[in-house]
């Protein structure tokens, strides 16, 4: 009789472990004592048991040599091999005696061969269903036990955290490898980026692989699949990543367990030390939503007030849209994609761009002509760009001492090449390598020193309020272009709220609250104008 061995474990776990050769083991020596020739193994590593035969790499090969007539008995080391639920295993025995196959197992006290053993085969496959199930429930009630405890239960930890002996959540606070800051830092530097200067994800991903940060996959040694193989990754930083750790609540305090299942569950939160405040991380979900929808590239108009108006209904922010050629308004993103809070289109009306532009001009110009009483409103501000100043130069430093290490690693490159370690193609790889992130590096660098030159001229130039009203009323002399009075608006606006209310001929009205930082709130609407 002609035997084939079907042999399978169910995680890289009992890989390692070497369970998979334990039953090969146990095989040969009960085909040895049985007298039986093998003429086939079919081996699945790491394959659960809760998918078919036929959808198993080698379970699918299995099936097609039955077909065959390659082997007339195969051997399992237990029922539970086939699968691990009565309908797999009573499917892939099925399939395999339509082949005339017959299914032995080698420690339990059954055969397909005869009547009696059909019969012991499907109740020990109903109890192999029930043992699995039961298992899992008493897991899972006692991983929701756990949860709400507030451990950690398994999972890669996010970045910036680490599991302490106890099996809680930790803010992560050591330094990193070679560097001056902690995964704590890097979140926060994220944020910060992301919150506080409205960068793209592709901008930081950039700026953190020429820093030289290692994202949580290189941290943590971590391997990916590609086909059979396992491979080490790039080690970069990528947009989506920056992405996903924007989103993820963990970082505002607070992680849901539950999330990532198919099955229906109790969703249940859990605490735990927070790396950003809630208005930090909801700006950067704001700005995350506004960098999609109004993405530079595919704006053809520049919108003064972009990021700035607040939909007075669903709370959502306005973004910037054209009708036909010229007409352009701004629109809640309630309309569009984005839904408000009770998942229905906001009924908010459209404001015309021009006309709210030109509302928040002209109030920004008349404060610069004839501030009043306002100054002292300006003065608080002064001592909030100090902390910034103070920030922004903390990261200049960062990024220049990596960009002078770019030229080490370019010396180390090419000591290896000249001692004939790697080849040609390998240095060239690398000296593009270095020189894109000695470039996003540069570029970072002109930017903080033109912001922290900003900062400065604020501060030190500006003295006194008076010096600063004068230096913005040169700036409207010279009829400022966009990007000026943009700064302008940004310095001196604080939020835009329009409400949509319905006149008594059923007209919808906008109804536009603009405050301003020297304590003024500007109301206008479609048909008349008042000011508080």
């Amino acid at each position: 009789m002609r035997v084939a061995v079907y042999a399978r474990v169910s995680s890289e776990e009992q890989t390692e472990r070497g369970t998979i050769e334990n039953q090969i083991e146990f095989a040969t020596k009960y085909c040895d004592l049985h007298q039986l020739e093998i003429v086939e193994w079919y081996k699945d590593d790491g394959i659960t048991g809760t998918i078919p035969l036929e959808q198993r790499t080698e379970g699918k090969r299995l099936e097609e040599d039955a077909k065959k007539k390659i082997f007339d008995l195969l051997l399992i080391y237990r029922l539970d091999r086939l699968g691990r639920s009565a309908r797999i295993i009573l499917n892939a025995v099925y399939e395999l005696e339509q082949c005339s196959v017959k299914i032995r197992s080698m420690t339990e006290p059954f055969d397909t061969g005869d009547p009696n053993g059909r019969f012991l085969l499907t109740v020990l496959a109903g109890v192999a269903d029930l043992e699995r199930e039961t298992l899992l429930e008493r897991m899972w009630y006692g991983a929701n036990r756990a949860a709400r405890a507030g451990k950690w239960l398994g999972g890669i930890v996010p970045y910036g955290y680490r599991v302490n002996n106890d099996g809680f959540l930790d803010i992560s606070n050591d330094l990193l490898s070679g560097m001056d800051m902690s995964e704590a830092d890097v979140i926060r530097l994220i944020y910060r980026l992301i919150a506080d200067q409205a960068s793209t994800t592709f901008k930081v991903a950039d700026y953190l692989n020429a820093l030289g940060i290692p994202p949580s996959y290189t941290r943590d040694g971590r391997q990916i699949k590609r086909g059979k193989r396992k491979v080490n990754t790039a080690g970069i930083w990528r947009p989506g990543r920056i992405r996903n750790m924007i989103v993820n609540t963990t970082y505002k305090g607070i992680h849901y367990y539950g999330k990532r299942t198919n099955k229906e569950r109790e969703l249940i939160p859990r605490e735990y030390p927070a790396l950003v405040n809630t208005e930090t991380w909801e700006k950067a979900q704001q700005v995350l939503r506004d960098n999609q929808l109004e993405s530079m590239k595919n704006s053809k108009r520049q919108y003064l007030l972009r990021r700035l108006i607040k939909c007075g209904i669903c709370g959502m922010s306005y973004h910037g849209t054209a009708y036909g050629s010229q007409r352009a308004y701004y629109m809640c993103n309630g309309k569009s994609a984005y839904k408000g809070p009770n998942e229905v289109k906001c009924t908010s009306k459209n404001v015309p761009s021009e006309w709210i532009e030109n509302l928040v001009w002209q109030e920004c110009v008349n404060f610069i002509e004839n501030p009043g009483k306002a100054i002292t409103e300006l003065a608080t501000g002064m001592d909030i760009r100090k902390s910034q100043q103070a920030t922004l130069e903390a990261e200049r430093h960062k990024a220049l001492v990596a960009f002078n290490e770019k030229e080490t690693e370019k010396q180390s490159i090419l000591d290896l090449y000249r001692k004939r370690i790697i080849g040609s193609v390998d240095v060239e790889q690398q000296l593009q390598k270095i020189a894109q992130e000695r470039n996003v590096l540069e570029e970072r660098m002109r930017e903080l020193d033109q912001k922290i030159t900003n900062e400065k001229t604020m501060i030190n130039k500006f003295n006194k309020i008076e010096d600063l009203l004068t230096n913005l009323r040169v700036k409207l002399n010279s009829e400022p272009p966009f990007d000026v009075r943009r700064e302008i608006v940004c310095d001196l606006l604080k939020e835009i709220i329009i409400d949509t209310k319905t006149a008594e001929n059923g007209r919808l009205l906008a109804v536009v609250n603009a405050r301003y930082i020297f304590s003024k709130v500007v109301i206008r609407t479609d048909t008349d104008s008042y000011l508080l």
